[in-house]
């Protein structure tokens, strides 16, 4: 158990776990807030009594166009397709670059050339 502990925790991986949730954390979390930035507007307050009809400097009203509980949920949902999105795509490229090393070359390519061309003649 030991020694499967000291295999599975390296400094490497627990790095590499790290960085991955922090980036990943990171772009749903900016995603989130640009859905919110996308779904809300500033307004300044119309002419009324509340105003003195204009008299008075107009505030700035924050109008959302789809309910709260809604704008929360798509936030959520799409930060969360992010955050997947990209730790899909770190662990493809780490397997992607494991998997070509691996691929046995051909059988018959020999030195960068085909078995059926003739070599030059010396």
């Amino acid at each position: 158990m030991k020694g499967f502990l000291k295999a599975t925790l390296t400094r490497q991986k627990i790095q590499g776990l790290f960085i991955n949730s922090a980036v990943g954390n990171f772009a749903a979390y900016v995603a989130g807030s640009l859905v919110t930035l996308a779904s809300t507007r500033e307004v300044f307050e119309q002419r009324g009594i509340r105003n003195l009809f204009g008299l008075l400097p107009r505030k700035k009203i924050v109008v959302h166009m789809l309910p709260h509980w809604l704008e929360w949920l798509v936030a959520l949902i799409v930060g969360f397709f992010v955050m997947e999105g990209l730790r899909y795509w770190f662990n493809h490229r780490k397997h992607a670059a494991l998997l070509s090393g691996l691929q046995p070359r051909r059988s018959d390519e020999k030195d960068g050339q085909a078995c059926d061309q003739p070599e030059a003649a010396q």
